[in-house]
């Protein structure tokens, strides 16, 4: 994609363009969180319409849902560690991306106070070998519940006294649990990103090992090293709108791809005749196969450990007895190749594919287009306030055109 037509480059001409925009403190992570939200809102609803006439894709988006809670809404953040001149720093990213932060405007005042009472404690001498261990400290959880993942570059006994040490003196800090994740290589992996090729090891400290949620009646817990939606105000409203615009029937199957520890799945379960969730992160599996206990229902659910590649869905994911309906809610950098392809070849009666990245949008709608679907409806939702995405919910169903067929 030529960077001129990206989202967010769409985005960065139009907030330029805004009355003391250019001279405005801005952040490359969160590039409208300067803005009002009515002014974020509006630029993001003209950004995507460019964006969509730019890229000539069919159908049109609708009016972008707002976030009930557009700032301070983030439930996970990271912070990378540095020793420099002596001192500890906590940044979003590499030093050279700015200054050093311990608060930030998209995420819960906890947020800042936890970092701020972590980078206290690290810079006193008993904790200056543990910060030259460190490359992030990350937080992860929900509104009630934080977890800590200290990412350090060794497991050794010294390193885990001086991490049990550090967590004693901290015990103010509104933390529920802690955990060490081991990745010697010091990877920017951040759990929804490409695992570094060494494997990795995850440790418990303290606290309690998962981490729960309640969503419209429901209840979910899933590990702090899971995927989990990053704006904990937005997913009533995402649920809802699935719901509607996958507007699923007693005597349909469900296909839930990357269910992860099963959001979807459990809550659309009781309107359908039954759930196949497939993801190839193993906690989330076992946390979604879990989570059916906590929302017992008679529709059967099957939760399924895969990566989902061609192979995948044209060997081993066998055929629905029912007409099936699908919910594609795949990583940041989309499907692997083949599968919109494949199931396409299911011919399921209707398909939300969830896309959390804006740009991941021409090529996929593209692939669908080819495999015979049609785009019904375009629902944004602005799970990423303050940051140049969105999240958009796409409805598409057979086309029964031939023409526009290849």
């Amino acid at each position: 994609m030529s960077p001129g037509r990206s989202f967010a480059a769409v985005l960065r001409s139009l907030v330029d363009d805004l009355p003391g925009s250019r001279t405005a403190q801005r952040s490359r992570h969160e590039p409208l969180g300067h803005l009002a939200y009515a002014d974020e809102l509006a630029v993001k609803a003209e950004g995507l319409e460019r964006f969509w006439q730019a890229h000539g894709l069919s159908g049109a988006p609708e009016a972008v849902v707002a976030s009930p809670r557009p700032r301070g809404y983030r439930t996970s953040s990271k912070r990378r560690i540095v020793l420099l001149k002596g001192r500890v720093h906590t940044y979003f990213g590499e030093v050279a991306e700015g200054a050093a932060v311990v608060a930030s405007p998209l995420e819960p005042e906890e947020h800042g106070v936890v970092y701020k009472g972590l980078l206290k404690k690290l810079n006193e001498p008993a904790f200056r070998p543990l910060a030259s261990h460190l490359n992030y400290v990350i937080i992860r959880g929900t509104y009630d519940q934080r977890a800590v993942v200290f990412n350090v570059d060794e497991l050794s006994t010294p390193l885990v006294r001086r991490v049990r040490a550090l967590i004693e003196q901290v015990g103010e800090l509104p933390v529920a649990s802690f955990f060490l994740y081991v990745d010697p290589t010091r990877s920017d992996y951040y759990f929804e990103s490409r695992r570094p090729d060494q494997a990795v090891t995850f440790k418990r400290i303290s606290g309690p090992e998962q981490i729960e949620v309640a969503f419209a009646g429901n209840r979910y817990r899933f590990h702090p090293t899971s995927f989990s939606q990053v704006n904990e105000s937005m997913v009533p409203e995402m649920l809802a709108r699935a719901g509607e615009l996958l507007a699923p029937a007693r005597s349909e199957e469900l296909l839930d791809l990357y269910c992860g520890y099963g959001l979807f799945s459990h809550h659309l379960a009781p309107s359908v005749r039954a759930v196949v969730g497939v993801d190839a992160e193993g906690p989330a599996i076992t946390a979604a196969r879990a989570n059916t206990q906590l929302n017992p229902c008679a529709t059967p659910r099957r939760f399924v450990a895969a990566r989902i590649d061609r192979d995948f869905m044209a060997r081993d994911l066998r055929r629905a007895g029912s007409p099936e309906i699908v919910l594609l809610d795949p990583p940041r950098n989309g499907p692997m190749p083949g599968v919109v392809a494949a199931l396409g070849r299911r011919q399921p009666s209707r398909v939300l594919h969830i896309f959390c990245d804006v740009d991941q949008i021409p090529t996929a709608l593209e692939q669908w287009r080819a495999a015979g679907y049609a785009v019904q409806r375009v629902v944004p939702l602005d799970m990423f306030a303050g940051a140049a995405n969105l999240e958009v919910l796409v409805l598409l169903t057979p086309d029964r055109a031939p023409a526009r067929r290849r």
